[in-house]
Formats: structure tokens, C-alpha cells, sequence
């Protein structure tokens, strides 16, 4: 993983559960959502993957466990993260208290078909070998379990501009990615626009307080400019979110 996104995904990590101590308790999910999700969608991956009382779900590249703590919260699911950031894991035990795993999407910690749903959002754009890593999620899932999806795509792998670290896959090539490796897509869909104001200003705050704390840290430049490349790519329509839910053959 490049130096920039270990700056993104690992020492932000850090920074955010440190904030969200000073800020308060009602930071931490928007906060550990990173802006990449918002209740809007989390619900509509929730209902697309059935999730209900003690349904065991995993979340592959969970971050700090703020959509896996949505879920635990709202639905009543046991989820488990499964992140390759060991800042991030921490992060994810010490604000939600939840089971968070070190490991590789391509070698997760999990039984074969030990999970009634998986979560993977904003991931699928971050390894090159996304056969590899689908292939893992459908191990590790009971048959007709659901998989629930946050994909960014584009016309290009590599579009100029890219955060370092991201290989897009594009629209059309993602049912046949989950197919070949035992998955059917049950839906494909923009996501539904965030109205939760509260939600965006608590995780605005506490981006701008991290700021404040660490400015003139070189991992900080870094993953700013990582997340400002990714925003102009979306605001130029160059990226595009997807949300994607399937089931296990």
C-alpha cells in the first residue's frame, strides 16, 4: 500500500478517534464514516442485505467501524471488521467497542460460510486484483447470503488525477466481476442523496479539528490531497458511487 494511503486510511484513523474524544460521543459514526457513507445508504444496504437481529455480518475494509456500528445500532447485527490497518482496527475497538481484525482482503480471518452478510464499501477500487478479493468475500459467506456493496467506477482504470492506490473498475464490467466469482447481482443503483445535515456537519467538524490539531504534518497533506483528488474526480463525473447488493449462489 502507497505511503499516501497508508497517511489516508491509518494515521487519519488515529487522528479521528482522538477527535472524536475531545468533540463527543455523537461524532464518532459520521466521524469513523469518513464521508464515504451516510444513513440514507447505510439503510439501503441494510435492507438489501437483510439485516435483522443477530445476523452476522462482516465488513471488509471496515475502516474504524462507523457503517459496521450503524448496523449493530439500528438492526441489532454482530458485526465483525475486517481492515487492513492495524491505526484503523484500533480505532474501530476504542470508540464502538467492536471485534476488529487486522488482515488482507485477499486472506480474511473467517470460517468458509460463517457470515449471514458482508459489507464492502468504497474497497472493490483499491486492489488491483479485484477477482482475488471477491472471491474471498463469497467464501466466507453462507449460501444465499447478501453482500452489499459501495463501488466507485469509471470509464478508465486510471483516470487522470486518481488518488494514488486506485484502479477503478467501470459500470458495466461489475455484474460479470461478481458472477464469475459465485455471486448474483439483485440490484445496481445510484445512491439516494444524503438529507441528514446533522450527520455531514458532526463529520465536517471533526475533518476540521483534525486539521487543526496536525497541520503541517506531511501524512495530513498527504491524505488530503488523496481525498481532494477523489472528490474532483466525482464532482467532474469522472467517478462515478455505485451501490451494488448480491447473493450468494
Amino acid at each position: 500500500m502507497s505511503d499516501a494511503m497508508e497517511s489516508e486510511f491509518g494515521a487519519v484513523a488515529a487522528w479521528t478517534a482522538d477527535a472524536v474524544r475531545i468533540l463527543g460521543p455523537e461524532y464518532a459514526v459520521p466521524a469513523a464514516c469518513q464521508g464515504s457513507a451516510d444513513p440514507l445508504m447505510l439503510e439501503w444496504l441494510a435492507r438489501e442485505c437483510r439485516l435483522a437481529q443477530r445476523t452476522v455480518l462482516l465488513d471488509v475494509g471496515g475502516g474504524m467501524g462507523g457503517p459496521a456500528t450503524f448496523a449493530a445500532r439500528e438492526y441489532g447485527a454482530r458485526p465483525v471488521v475486517l481492515e487492513p490497518m492495524i491505526a484503523a482496527c484500533r480505532a474501530a475497538a476504542d470508540l464502538f467497542g467492536l471485534k476488529a481484525l487486522a488482515c488482507e482482503g485477499s486472506r480474511l480471518p473467517v470460517a468458509d460460510e460463517s457470515a449471514d452478510a458482508v459489507w464492502c464499501l468504497g474497497v472493490l477500487c483499491t486492489t488491483p486484483d479485484k477477482t482475488e478479493l471477491l472471491e474471498e468475500i463469497a467464501r466466507v459467506m453462507k449460501p444465499a447470503a447478501r453482500l452489499g456493496l459501495l463501488a466507485f467506477v469509471s470509464d478508465q482504470p486510471r483516470p487522470p488525477g486518481a488518488p494514488e492506490g486506485n484502479d477503478f473498475p467501470s459500470e458495466t464490467e461489475l455484474p460479470g466481476l461478481l458472477e464469475k466469482t459465485g455471486l448474483e447481482v439483485t440490484a445496481l443503483v445510484d445512491p439516494p442523496e444524503s438529507a441528514d445535515h446533522a450527520w455531514q456537519r458532526r463529520a465536517d467538524e471533526a475533518t476540521a479539528l483534525i486539521g487543526q490539531l496536525h497541520a503541517g504534518d506531511p501524512r495530513l497533506d498527504e491524505a488530503r490531497d488523496q481525498q481532494q483528488r477523489i472528490k474532483k474526480l466525482i464532482g467532474d463525473g469522472v467517478v462515478r458511487a455505485k451501490l451494488l447488493s448480491a447473493r450468494r449462489f
